[in-house]
């Protein structure tokens, strides 16, 4: 029957966010206040809040490449699950360390994750608002089509970013002669470029925008999307609870959507030549062939315990800190005006 029948009603939350209404805005702020805001605050506290939020992630990160590259094209079952998460994190730490500078470690490759974030981060929340400030209207499947269209754009912009820094991080995983060493990202880009070609820097650049895209339809929309429902249900305020919450929600969509992506894009910004001097794979559709077919279906979610132990607090924690940003911008600009 029809969905406005008493047989079959959408609850009222839902039929709010479908319609477009305010509530639905993966801000925290109101669309009046956010109508208040340079549109540069959106820029300039999307870029910083997932910066501030990669320092604290980025081991997690880490762990996650070495997880998507164990067993690689091979069909020895390799662990799964939590417990070979803090396994590997472990051993990476006994093994190289932690510091970034040591050119290994849990936090090797930050360089390249604070650049790829003041790129990609800074565009896809900055444009992404604008959009929501100029049609406050729109229902939920603009929003996704919307914030992917601005997650794919600003995904190729950051690309070469994105090759330093998988590289970076799993270079602990080849053995030390075949390891490229940078000693940070100007580093990586030059050296790719004068080695390899600037080509090579957008290497992996389908999996990598098909996984933008994927990720910024998932992880904006249903931020707005599970905190209406949580405020409509009358049992939760607009506060950190909520947000927390709601960024949970917000992980765990994005993990599940984009791993199997994310696992293709790190395997072919990290593959080196085969024996024979070729690549190891021809294409992105040749890696989810050759993965499928050499380590099963699930091969594609190697590295979904990592992933989704990064991605949720790396979500709870840029909120926040995009929050905080948003309202240090505001009372510096009202203590300006006044």
């Amino acid at each position: 029957g029809s969905l406005a029948s008493p047989a079959f009603s959408l609850p009222p939350w839902i039929r709010e966010v479908m319609a477009g209404t305010p509530s639905a805005s993966s801000s925290s702020s109101s669309s009046s206040s956010r109508r208040r805001d340079p549109y540069w605050f959106m820029y300039v506290a999307g870029g910083l809040g997932e910066m501030a939020a990669c320092v604290f992630s980025h081991p997690l990160d880490v762990v996650k490449v070495r997880c998507q590259l164990k067993g690689e094209l091979s069909g020895a079952k390799v662990p799964a699950g939590l417990a070979n998460v803090f396994r590997t994190l472990s051993s990476i730490a006994r093994a190289e360390g932690v510091s970034h500078f040591g050119r290994s470690g849990l936090y090797y490759g930050l360089s390249a994750s604070l650049g790829r974030q003041a790129v990609f981060s800074t565009l896809r929340h900055g444009t992404y608002n604008i959009a929501r400030d100029q049609r406050p209207d729109m229902n939920l499947l603009q929003q996704i089509v919307v914030a992917s269209c601005i997650g794919g754009v600003s995904a190729f912009v950051a690309n070469p970013c994105d090759v330093i820094l998988v590289r970076m991080q799993a270079d602990g995983h080849w053995p030390e002669g075949s390891r490229r060493g940078y000693s940070g990202l100007f580093d990586g880009l030059r050296s790719t470029a004068a080695e390899e070609g600037i080509v090579t820097l957008w290497r992996g650049c389908t999996p990598t925008v098909l996984r933008a895209c994927l990720v910024t339809a998932a992880q904006l929309p249903s931020y707005g999307l599970a905190k209406s429902w949580l405020l409509s249900s009358g049992h939760f305020a607009d506060s950190t609870g909520t947000h927390f919450l709601a960024s949970t929600c917000s992980g765990l969509v994005a993990t599940v959507v984009t791993c199997p992506v994310d696992v293709v894009k790190t395997r072919i910004m990290n593959m080196q030549k085969s024996i024979a001097g070729a690549a190891i794979y021809t294409s992105p559709l040749d890696c989810v062939w050759q993965t499928v077919r050499t380590e099963g279906p699930l091969g594609l979610y190697k590295g979904f315990g990592p992933t989704f132990v990064r991605q949720t607090p790396h979500t709870i924690l840029l909120w926040m800190f995009q929050e905080q940003i948003l309202r240090f911008l505001r009372d510096r600009r009202t203590a300006e005006q006044v």
